[in-house]
């Protein structure tokens, strides 16, 4: 993948940072009354009724939440999303904000978090998620997730994701492989090649390079950066965290595997993939064990067909060997042509912005959506996002912040995948406005 010289672009590193957080922070007391949000305004649609409020939590107990209320249905246009209470109760003292529901009739528009009270250390409430369609011809378009509660002192709150009711999907297996089916989507592990995820198809269309010409430069794989720790430093990777038999099985609704340690680094990886058919997303929950004091950063690399699109928001890129446009804080690169290589192993590297980037390659529309990391916590020549032209295929890279770990300490990091189509109304082309729009519709912003 890399030639030897590209290292010394990789021996400077110093990033500090934190990782994803998912769902709710830590907050205050007992939820408030979870928002309500609405779908398209045309058609005779019904109205849901709000669910009961809970009761005052007391003693640091959480008041109980109010039922959901029943989404309004809709009509052959868009219906009215049914409102939902979340829990009552601001007073108790360690009680947990109430989820805001989301309703489920189409056009429906996701639950606003409660909100956390005013004493103890409860939760805030987060957002319910979002309509499971968006209404027919209404004036709204796709649904989106709920407003996050409002954190009590020390707290935080975080919106539902946009794109449908959670509707968690149960993987199988076959040997060594796990796989997630929804819609037309599979996403497919194998726990005997690092963990690694060899397959994900949109309507039979694979968007992750499923084989190589060498054991290494297919698939999705975590690794830790800079390569500058890694032992030897040149190619290929170590194979401890990058192609060796990983251990696990599935937990519920999710594939959990556990890879060996390289004694050399002083790491092992741990991976955490699940799905959701209601919001579309793939939810993946890397973790860094350390079993030494050390500093490292989180690198997903995933193996993309060569001839698409990338884009994503960036405050500042170095092009590296690619031809690009920017336009309205939209880094594009073009892999049309697929001329584009790199004989010194450079690539592009970028600090984004929003924390999502995205490839698109005939109207099948990749999207990674992951926290963003400030360019101070980014090593030196690398990025948070990166784009590297290999041979037949294209890196579309993420790097997580840099983070001192202490021995027997951990880096936990997560990612969001969706893959969707593209309708054929939106301009599939560099510099299309209507297709950044789309990209963040289905992002949820």
């Amino acid at each position: 993948m890399r030639p030897t010289s590209r290292l010394v672009a990789c021996l400077i590193a110093g990033i500090a940072g934190s990782p994803l957080l998912l769902g709710c922070g830590s907050g205050p007391g007992g939820g408030g009354t979870g928002g309500t949000s609405s779908g398209g305004t045309t058609g005779a649609a019904g109205t849901g009724s709000p669910g009961t409020a809970g009761t005052t939590g007391s003693g640091g107990t959480t008041g109980t939440a109010g039922t959901q209320g029943t989404a309004g249905s809709g009509g052959n246009a868009s219906g009215t999303a049914g409102s939902a209470a979340g829990a009552s109760g601001s007073t108790g003292s360690g009680g947990a904000g109430g989820d805001g529901a989301g309703g489920s009739g189409r056009g429906g528009g996701g639950g606003a978090g409660g909100s956390a009270g005013s004493s103890g250390g409860g939760a805030g409430g987060r957002g319910g998620g979002g309509g499971a369609t968006a209404g027919t011809g209404g004036a709204t378009g796709g649904a989106r997730g709920g407003a996050g509660g409002s954190a009590g002192a020390g707290g935080s709150s975080v919106g539902g994701a946009g794109g449908g009711t959670s509707n968690p999907v149960t993987p199988t297996k076959n040997g060594s492989r796990f796989r997630f089916t929804f819609g037309d989507v599979v996403f497919e592990i194998d726990a005997m090649v690092g963990g690694r995820v060899g397959l994900l198809t949109l309507g039979g269309a694979n968007l992750i390079m499923p084989s190589a010409t060498d054991p290494t430069t297919w698939g999705s794989v975590f690794w830790t950066s800079p390569r500058s720790a890694w032992t030897p430093m040149l190619w290929p990777p170590p194979p401890m965290i990058d192609n060796a038999a990983y251990t696990g099985d599935i937990s519920g609704t999710h594939v959990v595997l556990n890879g060996p340690t390289d004694t050399s680094i002083g790491v092992s990886m741990s991976k955490d993939y699940a799905a959701d058919a209601g919001t579309g997303w793939i939810n993946i929950t890397y973790t860094i064990n350390a079993t030494k004091a050390m500093k490292a950063a989180p690198w997903e690399v995933t193996r993309v067909p060569r001839g698409g699109i990338v884009f994503f928001p960036a405050t500042s890129v170095t092009k590296g060997p690619l031809t690009i446009t920017q336009s309205n804080g939209i880094v594009w690169f073009d892999d049309a042509p697929k001329t584009a290589t790199s004989p010194d192993g450079a690539k592009l590297y970028g600090d984004g912005m929003g924390g999502w980037e995205a490839y698109v390659l005939d109207r099948n529309l990749f999207l990674k959506k992951f926290a963003d990391t400030p360019a101070s916590a980014q090593p030196a020549e690398e990025g948070e996002i990166d784009v590297y032209p290999g041979a037949g295929f294209l890196e579309f890279e993420v790097q997580g912040p840099y983070t001192q770990v202490a021995a027997n300490g951990k880096i936990p990091w997560s990612m969001q995948w969706k893959v969707v189509k593209v309708p054929t109304s939106v301009s599939v082309a560099v510099g299309s406005t209507a297709l950044v729009d789309f990209a963040k519709q289905q992002l949820g912003l």
